[in-house]
């Protein structure tokens, strides 16, 4: 970190904490959790488009005690609210730590983010701060720090979102465990809801549990070093007008099979666009190839890459990044789809003889690891050369289902266990295959079982473009 921001850092907590020596910050991985990307500018610098002044620090000095010091850990309980020592730029510091996502920092510089006043929560030498919120029909972002008071190097384990009765209303998605080293970290979140805004209660809970930093996943079985929440307010009826609604209603012509764009919501925290397959395709689409939002004149744009998938009550939309500073026009293109004829769908194997007899194409292998345990099967994805960056953007993915030779339906595991060393290819031009595990139990199925792909990469290459915003 630049002296700079230590200085900027240090001068925003100096009232929470006279006991801080060290302040940390940390870039949430977007890809993954999902995580989410950054835009690619051309001609144009995302950088160029901000300045950022700095005001000066009005210092309000909080005194307040630390309850764990030369105690027992105690329960978890809410504290009252803290003025914070920030001025009209409260969020710079947060600003500094989410630069890369276009979304965050240009929601901070919009002016789009409700300051909280410093509400926290504490247990075992771990203090959970939310500092700011802004939260729209699809989703919230919320600016929060944590302080560790601990010389334990630990990890955010689990995160959500709570409405009544202990029940998540964020969108679930991938989650990567998150740093947070003795000091202070600041961290953002971009939520989706799981679904109508319209349904939330007016009060939600900020939920995360902190583990000790481990290089493997944190066992459920594992007690996690602190729970930490904090009750979130909601504004149903700034909600509902936050934002703007575009009814666009086309069908794009790709590859020869039809895909529908109905309604595109902008917003704080994203661009949503909702599309649908034509039922009467010949073809089963799997996902768009490279979908992105250009933002700007013809030959001077920003593209804004999707970055999340959600389906809620039905409706499948693509969630994009956001520059929230920009009015300028705004246009969607797509480069193709990922799709397979409908009778292609369907993968037949014989486990017992470890051999493929139905596929798609030749990029399949299979090879099957049998332990005290049960069986597991391994596939095997070679990607065809030459390959481009998009060429993995639709993975392999089998139905929940499958059936035996007998017509006996069963669930598709997938199952993440230690399969015996392989051998390296000696081919070093070819790409290491893809692996995906799936459990077979114990028990002996009829040959051979069928699986149904609801994921496959296989691009079909044609450029679209669609005006969303003029």
């Amino acid at each position: 970190m630049a002296g700079s921001e230590e200085n900027l850092l240090k001068e925003y907590f100096d009232g929470l904490s006279g006991q801080v020596e060290e302040i940390s910050e940390i870039k949430l991985n977007a890809a993954i959790r999902s995580g989410m990307s950054g835009p690619r500018s051309y001609r144009i610098s995302a950088g160029k488009r901000y300045s950022i002044g700095i005001a000066a620090v009005l210092a309000i000095v909080i005194l307040f005690a630390f309850p764990w010091i030369g105690k027992q850990a105690e329960p978890q309980n809410a504290q009252s609210p803290l003025v914070s020592a920030q001025s009209s730029n409260a969020f710079e510091a947060y600003r500094k730590v989410a630069s890369g996502n276009i979304t965050v920092s240009s929601a901070i510089d919009a002016g789009l983010v409700q300051r909280i006043s410093g509400a926290s929560a504490q247990q075992n030498g771990y203090v959970l701060t939310v500092d700011g919120i802004a939260a729209d029909r699809k989703g919230i972002l919320i600016l929060y720090s944590l302080q560790n008071n601990t010389s334990r190097k630990s990890q955010v384990n689990r995160l959500q979102l709570a409405g009544e009765g202990y029940s998540a209303v964020n969108y679930p998605n991938g989650w990567s465990p998150k740093d947070v080293q003795p000091g202070i970290t600041l961290g953002y979140e971009v939520l989706q809801w799981g679904g109508d805004f319209r349904s939330l209660p007016d009060q939600i809970t900020f939920e995360l549990n902190l583990g000790e930093k481990t290089k493997t996943a944190t066992s459920s079985g594992v007690k996690p070093l602190a729970q930490l929440s904090l009750p979130i307010t909601l504004d149903h009826d700034k909600m509902a007008k936050t934002g703007e609604l575009i009814h666009v209603d086309r069908t794009l012509t790709i590859a020869g099979q039809e895909v529908d764009v109905n309604e595109v919501y902008i917003s704080t925290t994203g661009i949503y666009v909702e599309e649908e397959y034509n039922p009467q395709n010949s073809k089963q689409i799997f996902g768009l190839l490279n979908p992105r939002m250009l933002l700007g004149s013809e030959d001077q744009f920003m593209s804004l890459s999707s970055f999340r998938t959600l389906v809620v009550e039905g409706k499948k939309s693509l969630v994009f990044a956001n520059d929230n500073n920009s009015k300028q026009p705004l246009r969607l293109q797509i480069d193709g789809i990922h799709a397979l004829a409908k009778d292609a769908t369907e993968l037949i194997i014989d486990t017992e003889k470890q051999q493929i007899i139905k596929a798609p194409d030749k990029n399949l292998k299979v090879s099957v690891n049998s332990t005290a345990e049960g069986s597991t099967m391994i596939l095997e994805y070679y990607t065809p050369l030459p390959t481009t960056r998009f060429s993995d953007s639709i993975i392999l993915l089998l139905d929940d289902e499958f059936k035996d030779a007998s017509g006996q339906v069963y669930s598709t595991i997938m199952s993440d266990i230690s399969i015996p060393a392989r051998k390296e290819s000696s081919d070093k031009a070819a790409l290491p295959p893809t692996l995906y595990y799936y459990a077979l139990g114990k028990a002996k199925l009829p040959q051979p079982l069928t699986f149904t792909l609801n994921g496959y990469p296989n691009p079909l290459k044609e450029t679209v473009s669609l005006s969303i915003r003029k």
